[in-house]
C-alpha cells in the first residue's frame, strides 16, 4: 500500500487552472558541443560592426522594502554539516510566492532565502540573487561562497540565495515512497547487483510509480516546479523588494532559471552571471552526455591532483581505483553502496570540498577504504549527497524540465557507448535518463530573444556536478539574443567558479558596477 503523501509548506488545497504553456527553444545541442567559441566583443563571426558604444546596463539598487532577516549562521552550518564561515554574517528570511504567477490570488508557497554579507558590505549596496536551481539548495551553494576565495564579492554586495521551490525549506515536496526513492537513488540496482536491462526495468517501474504518486499529491500543480516557475519566484522577490532590476547569479542548473527569468520577465534581469552553466534548451540525451563527459574530466582532474599530494592513498592511478570501487558496487560487493550512490558521494563531496589538500585527501581515503571493503566513510558521504541532490522536489523539478525524453529501449545502447567514452560516469548518466520515465513535463521556456545586459559567463572546466561543457553550448542562445558575453575560464576543481576564485569575484564586482565590461571577451583566472 502506498504510504500517505504530503506536500510541506502549504501546497494547495484548491484547484487552479491549466499550467501556462511556454514555447520550447529550437536550439538543441547535439553530442558534439561544437567549437570552443562564445561570441563577444563584436569580434565573433557574424558580428555587426557598430559605430556607437553599447548602451549601459540597467542600474541595480538596494531594496526599497526588505525582508525580515534573522541571523542563522549556526543553524545553517549545522544543517549542512559545515563550519561557520569566518567574518561573514549569514541571515535567513522567507516570503510567499504564487504557485502560478498568472493566478496571483491563488495558492502560494513559502520560499526560503539566505543572505551573506560582511562588515565591509555597504548598507546601500544592491543585492545579487543566487540560484543553483535543482542541483542542490542554493543556501548550500552560498555557504561554499561564504567560506571560499570568492567571498571577496561580499565586501561590495550582499548575496541572497533563493532555494528552488519544492526542495527542503522552499515548499518541500514529499510525494514518493521509501522504496521509490531508494530505487531511483541506486538507478535500479539491487543489493545483489543486476544486469543493465534488469536495472532499467526496475528503475522505469519505480519512476512511473513515483510519477503517479507525485501527480496525485501535487495535482493540479505537478508541472509547476520547472525552471520557468522557479524564475517566477525571483520575480516575486523583485516585486517584494520594490526594485526595477535584479542582479542574477545562476550556478550550474541555476543558469537555466536565470535564462528563463530573462526570457519571461524581459528587461528585469539587470545583470546575468552564469557560473558554469548547463546547456539551456538542450534535450535530455545531449545534456546527459555532456554531463558525463564533463564530470569524467573533473574526476580525472581530482585523481591527478591527489597524486601530487603527500600521502594520497589513490597513488598514481586514482581513476583506476575509482573504477574498481564502482565495478565492485555495481556487482553488489560493497555493503550499503550502489555504483550510483558511490559516484554521487564522490562527485558531491568533491564539488563542495574546501579548497584545502586535506579535504581532497579525506575523500581519497574514503574511496580507498571502500575499495578495500570498508565502506562506512563513503556510505556517510553518499547519504549526505543524496540528501542534497535527490529530495523529491529536486527530482520533480528535473522531470518537469525534461525535453526530448529518451526511449527506454535506447538506454542499453547508450550505457554501452557512453561507458566506453567516460568509464566513470557514462553508465550512470545513461541510466539516469530513465528517472523521468512516465513523468509529464511542461513546455520549456523559449530562449530569450534579447537581454538588457550582456552576460558574464564564469566557466569551470572541472565541475563535478554538471561538467564544464555547458558554456560552449550556449553560443546559439547568445546569438539569438544578440548578446556579446564576456567569458572567464577557470581550471580548478569544484562547484561554482565565483565561490572559489577571488579573480572571478573581482570580475563580477567590475561587471556589476558597470556593464558591459571593457577589455577582452575571453579571459582566464588562475586555479
Amino acid at each position: 500500500m502506498r504510504r500517505a503523501r504530503a506536500v510541506k509548506a502549504s501546497l494547495p488545497g484548491a484547484l487552479m487552472g491549466a499550467i501556462v504553456a511556454m514555447v520550447v527553444s529550437s536550439c538543441a545541442v547535439g553530442p558534439d558541443p561544437g567549437p570552443d567559441l562564445v561570441p563577444g566583443g563584436g569580434k565573433g563571426a557574424g558580428s555587426v560592426p557598430s559605430s556607437s558604444a553599447p548602451d549601459p546596463a540597467p542600474t541595480l539598487t538596494a531594496p526599497a522594502t526588505d525582508l525580515e532577516w534573522t541571523e542563522c549562521a549556526g543553524t545553517t552550518a549545522q544543517r549542512y554539516g559545515v563550519g561557520r564561515p569566518a567574518d561573514v554574517t549569514i541571515e535567513c528570511a522567507e516570503y510567499r510566492s504564487p504557485i502560478d504567477r498568472d493566478k496571483p490570488d491563488g495558492e502560494a508557497l513559502t520560499i526560503a532565502v539566505t543572505r551573506a554579507r560582511t562588515a565591509e558590505t555597504p548598507a546601500d549596496a544592491a543585492p545579487l540573487v543566487l540560484t543553483s536551481g535543482s542541483d542542490m539548495p542554493s543556501s548550500r551553494t552560498l555557504m561554499v561562497l561564504a567560506s571560499g576565495r570568492g567571498r571577496a564579492i561580499l565586501d561590495t554586495h550582499p548575496v541572497v540565495a533563493v532555494d528552488h521551490r519544492g526542495i527542503p525549506l522552499s515548499g518541500d515536496v514529499d510525494c514518493m515512497t521509501r522504496e521509490e526513492r531508494a530505487t531511483i537513488a541506486s538507478n535500479g540496482l539491487t543489493p545483489r547487483g543486476a544486469s543493465t536491462q534488469a536495472r532499467i526495468s526496475r528503475l522505469a517501474s519505480a519512476a512511473s510509480s513515483a510519477s503517479d504518486g507525485c501527480t496525485e499529491t501535487l495535482t493540479p500543480y505537478q508541472l509547476n516546479f520547472s525552471a520557468g516557475f522557479a524564475a517566477s519566484d525571483l520575480e516575486t522577490l523583485r516585486s517584494r523588494w520594490g526594485v526595477e532590476h535584479l542582479g542574477l547569479i545562476g550556478v550550474g542548473e541555476g543558469s537555466d532559471v536565470v535564462l528563463a527569468y530573462a526570457s519571461l520577465y524581459g528587461g528585469r534581469a539587470g545583470r546575468i552571471i552564469l557560473d558554469t552553466p548547463t546547456p539551456f534548451g538542450a534535450n535530455a540525451r545531449d545534456r546527459a552526455q555532456l554531463r558525463a563527459q564533463g564530470v569524467q574530466t573533473a574526476l580525472q582532474g581530482f585523481a591527478q591532483r591527489c597524486s601530487t599530494l603527500d600521502g594520497c592513498p589513490l597513488g598514481t592511478n586514482g581513476v583506476g581505483v575509482m573504477n574498481s570501487v564502482l565495478t565492485k558496487a555495481r556487482a553488489g560487493r560493497l555493503d550499503g553502496l550502489s555504483d550510483t550512490s558511490a559516484l554521487n558521494a564522490i562527485t558531491t563531496t568533491l564539488a563542495l570540498a574546501p579548497d584545502r589538500p586535506d579535504a581532497l585527501l579525506d575523500l581519497a581515503r574514503a574511496i580507498s577504504a571502500a575499495d578495500s571493503g570498508n565502506t562506512a566513510a563513503l556510505v556517510r558521504l553518499a547519504e549526505r549527497a543524496d540528501a542534497l541532490r535527490l529530495p523529491d522536489g529536486a527530482i520533480v523539478s528535473r522531470c518537469n524540465d525534461v525535453t526530448g525524453p529518451v526511449g527506454q529501449n535506447e538506454v542499453p545502447g547508450l550505457v554501452d557507448a557512453w561507458s566506453k567514452q567516460s568509464s566513470l560516469t557514462g553508465s550512470d548518466s545513461a541510466l539516469s535518463l530513465v528517472r523521468c520515465n512516465g513523468w509529464a513535463s511542461g513546455t520549456a521556456v523559449r530562449a530569450p530573444s534579447s537581454l538588457p545586459a550582456d552576460p558574464l559567463v564564469l566557466n569551470g572546466t572541472r565541475d563535478p556536478i554538471n561538467g564544464g561543457l555547458g558554456a560552449n553550448a550556449l553560443a546559439p542562445v547568445f546569438l539569438n539574443a544578440s548578446a556579446e558575453p564576456v567569458t572567464v575560464s577557470w581550471d580548478g576543481l569544484g562547484y561554482s567558479v565565483l565561490a572559489r576564485s577571488d579573480c572571478a569575484a573581482g570580475v563580477v564586482a567590475e561587471y556589476v558596477a558597470k556593464a558591459p565590461l571593457g577589455g577582452p571577451t575571453q579571459r582566464g583566472c588562475p586555479a
